[in-house]
């Protein structure tokens, strides 16, 4: 298991049953380069697997600045990228005075 898989599963360590949920990833090879987390999947059922376990890579590497997005790859399909850091929507930052009344 190459460090970055390490650093995803030490970060569920207190927590067996969100580590669990991280398994899809067992059967994926993860490699970091040029600020993405790249996700080998087998196939594109198993890349739907993966799709379900996004929620819960993006915390960690938040947290330990290990990537900006995250990359899943199969074999002669479009790559699937989802950033790390989800940004608020523009209508939550906008403030109209309205708020509080």
């Amino acid at each position: 298991m190459d460090r970055v898989a390490v650093a995803v599963w030490s970060f569920y360590r207190e927590d067996p049953a969100l580590a669990r949920r991280l398994d899809p990833l067992l059967a994926a090879r993860l490699s970091r380069g040029w600020g993405a987390l790249k996700v080998e999947c087998r196939d594109l059922a198993h890349r739907a697997m993966v799709c379900g376990v996004i929620d819960l890579l993006r915390p960690p590497l938040e947290a330990l600045q290990l990537a900006r997005e995250i990359r899943l790859l199969v074999p002669g399909e479009e790559p699937l990228v989802f950033p790390v850091t989800v940004p608020l929507p523009s209508s939550l930052l906008a403030y109209d005075g309205s708020i509080g009344e």
